[in-house]
């Protein structure tokens, strides 16, 4: 997009509130390419999605927080928008958001977010997901006695193929097999692959290991993968295998650890499996497996 095309001096910038740490330093076009409310999708030259939103509670590592463009309808940004990346802005025909001196949200776990994980806890989120997870995606993993979907039974013989939850990289491989795999608008078997790697990082945090998948070639296998699924898909699975997960994975992880009883469990599993139609309900599937090391 050449500089004539853009006004840049059209408006004041706008600030954002918190900026994902993935996003300064991005340079190249974009496109928004979807609009709601309280969220603007914009798919970067790469491939990836980049959000625009309303609300710092639905923030991811390529998150940018910006109340004030959802409180002005002359700002809005609208399908078909073309978007400048230039490191710590984001530049429109119509506007800026300067992303400099900005706070950045990591998207990562920290130790206080999983030192009280428990097994105990671990298997009264099963039972809790078990309850009040949404059937039409990978729940029926957890269901053996039932007949499955199409998706499940494929996703069976993928997992099959792994060591019994050990995700070393003959694991990382077979869970390669899921990518793209399913219903909605990210695909039932990225948001299972992003749960599987968050117990992973709950799990060598805890333990103070190095971050999930040290190991380039299976990392590579993941990427080639992730060519076969859609921009929302790719973008968490990106994000997932850096160990930079969406807020409200976290904020599960954090509730599980610091609950006090099967209750509190409960009420964070309901609030994640109200995210998507059954992205939230996939995720905490893949993040049973993980923690359990089995289904």
């Amino acid at each position: 997009m050449g500089q004539a095309i853009l006004d840049k001096g059209a408006r004041d910038p706008l600030v954002p509130i918190l900026v994902g740490a993935g996003v300064p330093g991005l340079t190249g076009c974009g496109e928004v390419v979807s609009s709601f409310s309280g969220a603007v999708n914009i798919r970067h030259n790469q491939g990836l999605l980049v959000s625009v939103v309303q609300d710092p509670r639905v923030m991811t590592y390529l998150g940018v927080c910006v109340p004030a463009l959802f409180q002005n309808q002359e700002t809005r940004l609208v399908p078909g928008d073309r978007v400048q990346f230039e490191e710590h802005r984001l530049v429109t025909k119509d506007l800026v958001v300067d992303l400099s001196g900005r706070p950045l949200w990591q998207g990562a776990m920290t130790r206080n977010d999983v030192k009280e994980l428990s097994a105990l806890k671990v298997t009264l989120l099963k039972e809790a997901l078990l309850l009040k997870g949404k059937e039409g995606g990978f729940l029926g993993l957890l269901r053996r006695d039932e007949a499955v979907n199409p998706f499940v039974r494929k996703a069976r013989e993928v997992l099959s193929r792994s060591r019994k939850g050990t995700f070393k990289p003959t694991g990382l491989k077979a869970l390669s097999g899921l990518v793209g795999l399913g219903p909605g608008s990210t695909p039932s078997g990225d948001d299972f692959i992003a749960g599987v790697l968050l117990g992973e990082e709950a799990k060598a945090v805890a333990e103070s290991m190095k971050p999930v998948i040290p190991w380039a070639a299976e990392k590579e296998t993941l990427r080639v993968a992730m060519e076969r699924t859609n921009d929302a898909g790719k973008t968490l699975l990106w994000q997932a295998i850096q160990g930079r997960f969406p807020n409200y994975l976290i904020e599960t992880v954090r509730s599980l650890s610091e609950a006090k009883g099967k209750e509190g469990i409960e009420d964070a599993v309901e609030r994640a499996v109200s995210r998507g139609a059954t992205s939230g309900t996939d995720a905490l599937v893949g993040l049973v497996f993980s923690l359990q090391g089995r289904l």
